[in-house]
This record gives C-alpha cells, sequence and structure tokens, in this order.
C-alpha cells in the first residue's frame, strides 16, 4: 500500500525497497511574452528539478527515472527546458538517468510551463529512526524566490553539500525548504521526528521564517545535540535557527 512522507509518495517495491516519488512544477518563468519572471528556460528547467532532487536526496533516494512534463511546444522552447533538466540532473551526480516526457505542440502558448517527476528507490533500512534526543536545528542558504532567484545563482547551496551534510555523523533531518517557508516546514520535521516542543533561537515574528525559499534555496537540517559542535565546525555556513525537543524529556 503506498504511503506518504510529507511530500514524498512511498510505495512497498519488495520486501527490502521502497518506490519513491517526487514531483513539482514551475510556470511563468522563461523567455516567452507572458512569462513573469524573465530567464532562460534552460535556468527555470534546471531550478525547477532541483526541488523533487533535493526531496529525494535528502532522504537518501537513489533515482532511477524522470519525467518531464512541459507545457510548450518543442523547437525551441522544449528543447531548452530539456536541456536544463539534463544538465541539473548531472549536476547532482546523475548524468545518464533515464528522461521521459512531453510537450505542448498543438496550441501556441505564451508562458513557459513545465512539470518534473522523479523516480528512486530507497531501502527500507535507510529510513532513519525517530530519537529522543534533542535536535539543533540549522538554516542551510537563504530564502528567494522570482528575480532574486537569478540575481543570487552562484550564492545558492550545491548537492554535494546535501551528500556531505546526509553522511555526517548525528545528522538525523535533512529537510528542503520551499514557498510555505521555514517557519512550515520546521513545523513538519518537528512532526516527523515526534519532537513537538520548538525552541526558537531566532526572532520568532521574523519575516524571513514565512518568507518563500522558492526552487527550495534553503535546506533544514536537524542535528542530534551531542553533535552540534562538530558539524558548526565542519559546516561554518550554516546559521542556528531552533532546537526541538521531546515534550516529556
Amino acid at each position: 500500500m503506498k504511503t506518504q512522507y510529507r511530500d514524498l509518495t512511498v510505495v512497498p517495491l519488495n520486501a527490502d525497497e521502497d518506490l519513491v516519488i517526487a514531483c513539482d512544477s514551475s510556470a511563468g518563468i522563461g523567455a516567452k511574452s507572458a512569462d513573469a519572471v524573465s530567464v532562460a528556460p534552460e535556468i527555470m528547467a534546471a531550478y525547477a528539478v532541483r526541488v523533487p532532487l533535493l526531496e529525494l536526496l535528502c532522504v537518501g533516494v537513489n533515482l532511477l527515472a524522470a519525467v518531464d512534463t512541459i507545457g510548450n511546444e518543442m523547437e525551441p522552447t522544449g528543447r531548452q527546458l530539456i536541456w536544463g533538466v539534463r544538465q541539473e540532473l548531472a549536476q547532482a551526480g546523475y548524468p545518464d538517468l533515464p528522461l521521459n516526457g512531453s510537450t505542448e505542440d498543438n496550441m501556441p502558448t505564451t508562458t513557459t510551463s513545465l512539470g518534473i517527476t522523479l523516480i528512486g528507490r530507497l531501502a527500507k533500512t535507510a529510513w532513519r529512526p525517530q530519537t529522543t534526543e534533542p535536535l539543533q536545528v540549522y538554516q542551510l542558504g537563504d530564502p528567494y524566490v522570482g528575480d532574486d532567484v537569478v540575481a543570487h545563482l552562484a550564492d545558492i547551496f550545491s548537492y554535494d553539500v546535501i551528500k556531505k551534510l546526509r553522511r555526517f555523523k548525528g545528522v538525523q533531518d535533512l529537510l528542503p525548504v520551499g514557498s510555505k517557508g521555514m517557519r512550515y516546514e520546521l513545523g513538519q520535521m518537528a512532526q516527523t521526528q515526534a519532537h513537538p516542543m520548538i525552541h526558537w533561537q531566532v526572532p520568532e515574528d521574523a519575516a524571513q521564517l514565512d518568507q518563500s525559499a522558492g526552487p527550495a534555496t534553503v535546506a533544514l537540517v536537524g542535528v542530534k545535540r551531542s553533535r552540534a559542535a562538530a558539524i558548526e565546525a565542519a559546516f561554518p555556513e550554516l546559521k542556528r535557527l531552533a532546537e526541538l525537543e521531546v515534550a516529556d524529556v
């Protein structure tokens, strides 16, 4: 029976593995006449695939295939979008990932539109069990959306950083932040880890907490309290955000 883990669909594949599916969409960003944000279609596609990529990489999924659903003609927009998707997959370590998809060649379009679905597999033992130890939660990156993403392309964290954090001893949870902002995603992490007590280490009314992080320009890193000093030394770019604690501890 399929289940839901945050924004991921999890389907038992066999006794040892799960099939894990992530998806996202982007529209109104590109080089067409009615696009709200003007940017090369390749860049739009790269950041559209970044969201489901991070959702899967943060839990350790090994990708199997990708599907692009393009709401535009193949030439030139579709070809440019496909190239952007392939380039971003290569950046994440999947240069030869099977890619299937479709384009809209029957109707003229005035905005750029792209849907992405990624499919992977994960060993059942790779899902990390909850811990009763308090978690120090860090912010990686800054929230950008729309034109701000284009202006800060060089500042957005890489997939390699996420992979290194995933392997770092004491990292309990990794969670990309999108349009709902850090406050919402921190609540999701607290729920997943059964740590309902949130102790903020930044002003609770900070506007940045509810700001959209667009194409996952922020990730939350949940670390066991006993490993906080070690991870701060290894990743000085992390910013303390909050601490999560079990209610009866």
